[in-house]
Order: C-alpha cells, then structure tokens, then sequence
C-alpha cells in the first residue's frame, strides 16, 4: 500500500512541481488550493504526510499540521516557505514539523520527502 501525501499551496504551478514526482515515485498523492478543502480532507481520511504552504491566504501551513495532528498523531508533515525563517522553522519544530524552503526540483522534492517518512513511525 503507497503511502498517502497531501499537498496544499495555493498555486497550482507549485502543486503540479508536486503532484508528478510524488506519483511517478509512487505516493497517493491528493492536493489543493483550498485551506478549508486541506482542513476537511484531513478531518474526514488524513494522509501519512502533509505538505502545505507556509501562506495560504488568511492561514498557514502551521494551521493545517495542528488539524491533521488531532486527527492523526503519528502524520508527517512538511511547512514551505520562500526563504529560510528561523522563528517558523521553531515553531513547525516544536508541533512536530518540518520547515524548509520550497526544493527547486523534483529530485529536491523526493528527498525531502523520503527525509518525512524516515523520520517517523507510519
């Protein structure tokens, strides 16, 4: 069974940096633009790893780790941001996350996954 991974940024060109690699590599992948379709989906069935965009309009990723660690505990995720920020990286760390500037490429974006699932139980 593929592990599952959910991708929120409220740009499609960035889900679609995403979506590809991830399903080529394997992954269930599911993703959106939407912070409340994100907060929903990891309500009703959430994913071994969540990556979500440190900006998501009114929210943040940081919104979303906390909603898909109530639901699920032992769930990976992964905040991005544009630029490195010590006081989120801090913050996603002490809620169990990891914070990491968005990889440029897919090979970036595998590691950093592989990196999610090896850290922590399933």
């Amino acid at each position: 069974m593929a592990y599952s991974v959910l991708v929120v940024d409220q740009h499609p060109v960035v889900l679609a940096h995403w979506i590809a690699p991830l399903r080529y590599a394997g992954y269930d992948v599911e993703a959106t633009t939407s912070f409340a379709e994100a907060r929903q989906r990891l309500a009703l069935q959430p994913p071994n790893l969540l990556i979500a965009s440190s900006r998501l309009g009114g929210f943040n990723g940081m919104h979303l780790v906390l909603c898909g660690h109530v639901a699920r505990p032992g769930m990976s995720a992964i905040v991005t941001t544009r630029a490195r920020d010590p006081f989120l990286e801090a913050e996603a760390s002490a809620f169990g996350a990891s914070c990491v500037v968005a990889p440029e490429n897919h090979v970036e974006a595998l590691a950093l996954v592989s990196r999610a699932f090896s850290s922590r139980p399933m």
